[in-house]
């Protein structure tokens, strides 16, 4: 990824991590679109938002919103940071701040993680702060602890336009 490009990037993207599922793909692609976002980064392990798959179950939005891939998960939320923007860690852990009373910045990077594992300790540590998509505690005590990774991107891709005044 190239910082100049991403330097011209408005001002809220998603970063997907190691999201392997083409369907999972493209409706977090779908989400995205509908709901405003500026553009999608993907790890280098992702699945091909261009896989048939991916491109029906997105309705084409892959073809309307901008996307690149990292070159290095390394040192990717690092090429992020550099181009500006304040990078927040999606998991299910409640105790950190919910998406709903995080104060963003101008330009926000959410971060989405594998649909069975979440982030990585290493994409958690580096983020610019950890938060949530608030869970019923009813649901909690029944064992229910997380959302689907494309159930929690469209709440957050909400969250994250409602934030940034576009709605």
């Amino acid at each position: 990824m190239n910082v100049e490009v991403a330097k011209q990037h408005p001002r809220r993207i998603l970063v997907l991590e190691d999201l392997v599922d083409h369907s999972n793909i493209g409706a977090i692609f779908r989400c995205a679109a509908a709901l405003g976002v500026d553009g999608v980064i993907l790890s280098p392990r992702c699945a091909d938002p261009l896989y048939r798959r991916a491109v029906k179950v997105s309705m084409g939005a892959v073809f309307s919103i901008p996307y690149a891939r990292m070159d290095d998960w390394f040192t990717g939320l690092e090429e992020i940071r550099k181009a500006g923007y304040q990078t927040l860690a999606l998991t299910p852990e409640q105790s950190v701040t919910s998406l709903d009373e995080v104060k963003m910045t101008e330009r926000v990077a959410l971060l989405l993680g594998s649909e069975g594992d979440g982030l990585s300790s290493r994409w958690l540590e580096e983020a610019d702060e950890a938060v949530c998509i608030p869970m019923s505690s009813r649901a909690m005590e029944a064992g229910v602890d997380s959302l689907n990774v494309v159930a929690a991107a469209a709440i957050a891709c909400h969250g994250l336009m409602r934030n940034s005044g576009r709605f």
